[in-house]
């Protein structure tokens, strides 16, 4: 499962939790709205109902009804049969204040009201005063009420979704100058110790600390790089007076033939460890950024040199080398001493891990991008092993005699160079690097 941003995941909880509010609004204010409207018609009945009392006290009942009349009651009504008072005679003593939905004959039509019915006592008598108030009205101003309350929910919403996310991205900000410090920095000794300008305490805590650490890390860089570097100065001499004493040595006729192997094994041993000793200095020497990149350097013709100076070994191993160069101009600004020891390791690790079959070396052009591929039908890297082939002192074959440095090497050369490097491999099928230069 891919893992969500810091801001990502608060944004999401954002919206989940204001879908959740939306969604208990949606079922609620409907409710809410259709009571408040009950309530709000109820409240208007009761009025006018205290209104209608207050004119049957001060004109008396015999203004609306004729005693004298066959029909003893009064009844009005708007024209639409939106609203309508009536008035009559109880047969009882009965007390009534109700309020209900209810349905009344006005002009031979059935209306749906909301009715309030009151009786009062006047002259001995009594009477039914009811007051209604057709439900189509209510419905038509409860459905104003919901539309209301639903832009006005919506606005609320908007509103406030957007100051959240706008509010998280001020919030984080900070926290993503950090992160992006932590990505520019290629190299200890150019990371940015600015602090980053933050409001929140633990946003200053954590560039603080990362600072702190990335001192640590970069004395520790230095102390590692100025011990190598010093060490294999220190080495060169010693093993240079060893290899001339051997020489001398060899010079001697008195040796036997059993004591000049001995002493050939032995300034093999010694070449290879002054092959170890030039590769950590070199790798130091890169660390110290002491290589100038100023060389517009012709990328095939270093190919052409490197095969021409490996092409021995591939033959001694009956294996093909294939060269397929493009005819583009392949020149790049770099340093070209640099440049033949990567593609050399490269070359020679193939030849190394490969017993039959063929090494192919190609230079193309991909997407504006110019890539040299080494390709081999060797015996393959594992693929658990493919992220540790570029560490110092892992060797990814421990059949084979290597101290794990020439790719190291070509790793420090890649990146000082900002080319790109992309591994592929199968066991018993061989294996494929790809170099990509930077435009």
């Amino acid at each position: 499962m891919k893992k969500l941003k810091l801001k990502s995941q608060l944004a999401l909880f954002n919206a989940l939790s204001k879908a959740i509010i939306i969604t208990l609004l949606v079922i609620l204010v409907p409710w809410l709205v259709s009571r408040i409207s009950i309530r709000e018609t109820d409240d208007i009945l009761v009025q006018k109902m205290f209104q209608v009392t207050n004119l049957v006290d001060s004109l008396g009942i015999e203004s609306f009804i004729d005693a004298n009349s066959d029909f003893k009651a009064f009844g009005s009504y708007n024209i639409l049969k939106e609203e309508y008072i009536s008035i009559e005679p109880l047969n009882k003593d009965t007390l009534i204040d109700v309020i209900e939905f209810s349905q009344r004959i006005i002009e031979g039509e059935l209306v749906d009201y909301r009715v309030l019915s009151y009786s009062i006592e006047e002259n001995g008598k009594y009477y039914l005063i009811e007051i209604g108030k057709s439900i189509s009205t209510i419905y038509r101003f409860e459905h104003n009420l919901k539309r209301f309350a639903f832009i006005f929910l919506v606005i609320i919403i908007s509103v406030t979704l957007l100051l959240d996310l706008s509010f998280i991205q001020y919030l984080l900000k900070p926290f993503e100058k950090i992160v992006k410090k932590l990505k520019t920095t290629d190299h200890p000794t150019t990371f940015q110790y600015t602090p980053v300008k933050t409001n929140t305490a633990d946003f200053t805590y954590l560039d603080q600390t990362i600072h702190s650490l990335m001192r640590k890390i970069e004395a520790a860089f230095n102390d590692e790089r100025e011990y190598i570097s010093n060490v294999s100065h220190e080495l060169l001499t010693p093993v240079s007076i060893i290899q001339s004493k051997l020489d001398n040595i060899l010079h001697e006729s008195s040796l036997s033939e059993n004591d000049m192997i001995k002493i050939f094994e032995s300034k093999k041993t010694l070449r290879r460890l002054t092959n170890l000793v030039r590769t950590l200095l070199m790798m130091s020497r890169i660390e110290n950024e002491e290589y100038i990149l100023t060389e517009e350097v012709d990328v095939n013709k270093v190919l052409k040199n490197v095969v021409e100076e490996i092409e021995d070994k591939a033959v001694a191993k009956e294996l093909e080398l294939k060269l397929n160069l493009t005819d583009l101009n392949f020149s790049f600004i770099g340093n070209e001493n640099l440049l033949f020891t990567l593609f050399y390791n490269f070359i020679n690790n193939a030849i190394r891990y490969t017993d039959k079959g063929f090494i192919e070396i190609k230079s193309l052009k991909e997407k504006n991008k110019f890539i040299v591929q080494i390709m081999d039908t060797g015996v393959g890297i594992k693929k658990e092993k493919i992220p540790e082939i570029f560490s110092r002192f892992k060797n990814s074959n421990a059949t084979k005699d290597s101290y794990g440095l020439g790719l190291a090497l070509s790793k420090k050369i890649c990146d000082y160079h900002k080319i790109d490097v992309e591994v592929k491999s199968e066991i018993n099928k061989g294996s494929s690097f790809t170099l990509r230069f930077p435009v």
